[in-house]
């Protein structure tokens, strides 16, 4: 994310749309370290020709030092992080702040370390993620029935869109909207943010506002060249993490409203679910989750609920 002057180059990729916290993490890094560093920025790793889940490969290739990516990628091997994908697990943001800023960041940190060689920086936050299509409201699950929906590279993700009777399908961004270019009639769930950035918007008229997930990312380095690098340079680094997590909290919820105001209610049609609606949704993935509750494991759930 920084090139020292010496020999150090720290370049990280965004994957996602949270270019404020991008931001604030530079902006401290450069007022920290202005001697030593200058910043530079890759927004998006697909604008380079890396495919969406290539990040954690090309941090521990050298390719990029830091970077963030949605947390669901990481996991199959780090099963604690499964947390983030059951679905309306957290009740509201302070909830799950109060998760990340315990001793589950630092049990997630040491299997980073145990189990993919990534350091974690930190654990942000990118939105409540909604679902969005191009055909009709989605108010139960019987609206999703036999509808295509792109979902990460998760294992738990099309299970549980399954279980909703929607036919997961698994698309890069690019794909995706060459897809609904095409007219391809393909839902999609995501945060808002992305949902605009990505040019979603153009295709997608209809928006549930389900907040079926709360959207996190974790913030990684090659844990090798984080100890390699000054002891100034790996402190600011970290502070910069910390900083910019606080940042971002600021935002969040202002930014989907902000997102919200740019559609019109001539052109957009946005419905939010209603508790017996969202009960019908909850219903519908009890079973097929559970056995990424245990995987989870009894320790993460606890801190969950401490």
């Amino acid at each position: 994310f920084f090139k020292q002057k010496t020999a150090y180059d720290i370049m990280p990729s965004l994957v996602g749309s949270e270019m404020c916290i991008r931001d604030r993490f530079s902006d401290f890094i450069q007022k920290q370290l202005t001697d030593s560093v200058s910043i530079q920025i890759t927004n998006n790793i697909m604008d380079l020709g890396y495919a969406p889940g290539a990040l954690p490969d090309a941090i521990k290739s050298g390719d990029f030092d830091i970077g963030y990516i949605a947390s669901s990628y990481f996991a199959k091997p780090i099963p604690e992080l499964y947390i983030f994908d059951l679905p309306f697990l957290f009740r509201n943001r302070i909830q799950a702040y109060r998760l990340v800023d315990g001793p589950f960041t630092g049990l997630v940190a040491s299997q980073f370390e145990k189990k993919t060689h990534l350091k974690l920086l930190n654990i942000w936050e990118y939105g409540y993620r909604h679902f969005t299509n191009d055909s009709h409201p989605i108010r139960k699950p019987t609206d999703c029935q036999n509808l295509p929906i792109r979902t990460l590279l998760n294992e738990l993700h099309p299970i549980m869109f399954k279980s909703l009777g929607f036919k997961p399908v698994t698309l890069q961004v690019n794909e995706f909207l060459k897809q609904l270019k095409a007219g391809k009639k393909i839902a999609q769930e995501n945060a808002l943010t992305n949902y605009y950035n990505f040019g979603i918007h153009e295709f997608h008229k209809h928006i549930t506002l389900s907040g079926h997930l709360l959207g996190m990312a974790v913030l990684i380095c090659k844990r090798e060249n984080f100890e390699s690098w000054p002891r100034e340079v790996q402190e600011v680094a970290a502070a910069a993490a910390l900083h910019a997590t606080r940042e971002q909290r600021k935002m969040a919820k202002n930014e989907e409203e902000t997102v919200l105001q740019q559609f019109s209610p001539d052109d957009y049609k946005i419905h939010k679910l209603t508790d017996r609606e969202k009960t019908l949704f909850q219903d519908a993935l009890i079973e097929p989750v559970k056995p990424y509750r245990e995987k989870i494991g009894q320790v993460a759930l606890a801190m969950l609920r401490a």
